[in-house]
């Protein structure tokens, strides 16, 4: 099948979304400024604690006044927060930098996902959303793979600082080439109805949520399983410093691991054909937390930093499934403002956990700390672990 021209920029926005060089050294970017492990964590926690504010307002804007809109205008505060990252010197001046870029990123999570879905709606003879977003993300583990090969690299020679005004270059250009995505029927704006409306509309939208079971236990699944990788993620960094790993290698791991996730990830939707949607997103959950159990039980090696991306290579199967049973069951016409509903309790998650994993790994030991993520990994896998009665078989959006 011929791929047309939008979803090649689908594929392209990937690709520099992910050109974030800082990957590999943000953590030690943040010690290297004086910040304990504690205010590591309130930085991503106040982030998203901002999220968790703004992302229904913003899923509401998208889905009422355009969702292109909101993505042209996400991509652009994102590029202004990579500045602000670059020239920031101390706690306060990083959490300015962090909410402009939780500010961009409410405006596109949820939003881009649904204008995609849609589009392949609309669009005859498109292809499998599960098939385009696992395009999408061989494109973003490649592209993160390039960034984080350069990252340790360019803060090696450059310092730190210069990572992030680098970074800014390929996020300014995802910014312009957005500005060029088709125009689709069912991301008409409706500028004239006012808040009273919108309010209205958020209601209907809980209103619909109440009434689908399926769509609750998956929003609920995957934020547990997001809020643990999240706090996992910040532990890579000084896990690979403790044992021993020099940081002008940090970007040759990082870039290996991610090479490697990205290949796996091409075989998302045959694993989906084989074994089933709801196999994998039950089961991966199951296979992420035996990894944490080997870390939190304490073993310490430079091999073991290969334990922590097997789970973020497991998340990175998990992750289309699981967007495919959640976007599948909505309606075009509020699939914005669910997916930041989606969001929204993500950032809920993230408000309680990562101050509390942070304190642990502070007050007692990163084990122990990586301890509390699997424990948190399993009695979700096993609370919430989705019925096969409940899951619709993933058909073509369009042919």
């Amino acid at each position: 099948m011929k791929i047309n021209q939008q979803i090649k920029k689908f594929y392209l926005a990937s690709f520099l979304k992910n050109q974030i060089y800082f990957v590999p050294i943000i953590v030690l970017f943040f010690q290297d400024l004086g910040l304990t492990y504690a205010e590591i964590f309130w930085i991503f926690t106040i982030g998203s604690a901002f999220s968790f504010i703004i992302e229904i307002p913003t899923g509401i804007i998208s889905d009422l006044y355009g969702a292109r809109r909101s993505i042209i205008f996400s991509k652009f505060i994102i590029f202004v927060s990579f500045i602000f990252f670059g020239f920031s010197f101390n706690f306060v001046s990083i959490l300015l930098a962090n909410l402009i870029y939780e500010l961009g990123k409410s405006f596109r999570s949820g939003t881009e996902t649904a204008f995609i879905y849609n589009y392949l709606e609309a669009t005859p003879g498109s292809p499998t959303y599960t098939k385009v977003k696992v395009n999408q993300k061989f494109y973003a583990r490649l592209s993160e793979s390039l960034g984080a090969l350069l990252g340790g690299f360019l803060a090696y020679k450059l310092g730190f600082s210069w990572v992030f005004f680098i970074a800014s270059i390929p996020a300014f250009i995802n910014f312009v080439q957005t500005l060029s995505w088709v125009k689709i029927e069912n991301d008409k704006k409706s500028n004239s109805l006012g808040w009273k409306y919108n309010f209205i509309f958020l209601k209907e939208t809980f209103k619909d949520l109440k009434s689908n079971k399926l769509v609750i236990k998956v929003i609920i699944n995957i934020s547990f399983f997001a809020g643990a990788l999240a706090a996992l993620d910040k532990f890579v960094q000084p896990y690979m410093k403790s044992v021993g790993i020099e940081l002008q290698y940090f970007g040759l791991i990082y870039s290996a691991f991610l090479i490697l996730a990205a290949i796996l990830v091409k075989f998302t939707t045959k694993l989906e054909e084989k074994i089933g949607a709801k196999k994998i997103m039950n089961y991966s959950s199951f296979l992420a937390a035996l990894p944490l159990l080997v870390l939190g039980l304490g073993f310490s090696s430079q091999w073991a930093v290969a334990l922590f991306f097997l789970v973020l290579m497991i998340d990175n199967i998990r992750s289309p499934i699981a967007n495919t049973l959640f976007h599948q069951s909505l309606s075009s016409k509020n699939r914005a403002t669910m997916g930041s509903i989606l969001e929204l309790f993500k950032s809920l998650n993230k408000l309680w956990l990562l101050p509390l994993i942070g304190y642990m790994a502070d007050l007692y030991s990163l084990s122990l700390a990586i301890l509390a993520i699997f424990i948190l990994i399993m009695v979700n896998a096993v609370i919430f672990f989705i019925p096969i009665s409940k899951i619709l078989k993933v058909k073509p959006v369009n042919h």
